[in-house]
C-alpha cells in the first residue's frame, strides 16, 4: 500500500528541525506509522509501515523499508524554518522536486512539524493537492 501512496504522489504531480534550525546538520527521521489523507487533512486510512527520511541542508530522500527501490530523492528549492523550540515546538516548510529511480520528478512541499514533541511529515504533491501523506515519526537522530 505504500507503494502505492508514493506512486500516487509521483502520478499527482527535513527539514532543518536541528539544533541551530537551518546549520548543516544532517538528521535522520524514522516513521512506523502513515496516515493518506484527504483535502481537509482528515485521516482517511493508517498503515503500520517503517519510513527513514533523511535531510541535510539541500537534501532529502525517504526510503520506505519494505521497497528500497521505490526511495526518493530531492534538493531543495525553497526552507522556511519556523521553530521556537528544536523537536518541540515549530516547522520547517520545505519545497522540493522529488525523483523517484525511474527519474520521474513531481514538486512537493513537505512538512516538518513538532506540536508538543510529537514530530510529523507532511507530503503534499503541488500538482495533486487532495493526495496527502503524513509520517509519524517515532524517533529522530542527529547524524554525522
Amino acid at each position: 500500500m505504500q507503494k502505492n501512496i508514493f506512486l500516487a504522489i509521483g502520478l499527482c504531480g527535513c527539514g532543518f528541525t536541528m539544533k541551530g534550525q537551518g546549520d548543516n546538520t544532517k538528521m535522520r527521521y524514522v516513521a512506523n506509522r502513515t496516515q493518506d489523507l484527504d483535502a481537509k487533512d482528515m485521516v482517511k486510512t493508517t498503515r503500520d509501515e517503517k519510513i527513514t527520511v533523511e535531510v541535510t541542508k539541500t537534501r532529502i530522500s525517504i526510503k520506505p523499508a519494505n521497497d528500497r527501490s521505490k526511495t526518493l530523492t530531492g534538493t531543495f528549492t525553497d526552507v522556511n524554518c519556523l521553530w521556537k523550540d528544536a523537536f518541540v515546538a515549530g516547522k520547517t516548510i520545505i519545497d522540493t522536486r522529488l525523483v523517484d529511480d525511474e527519474g520521474d520528478d513531481k514538486p512537493v512541499t513537505i512538512t516538518i512539524e513538532g506540536v508538543n514533541g510529537e514530530i510529523t511529515i507532511l507530503l503534499e504533491a503541488k500538482t495533486c493537492p487532495v493526495q496527502k501523506l503524513r509520517l509519524l515519526v517515532d524517533k529522530h537522530e542527529e547524524l554525522n
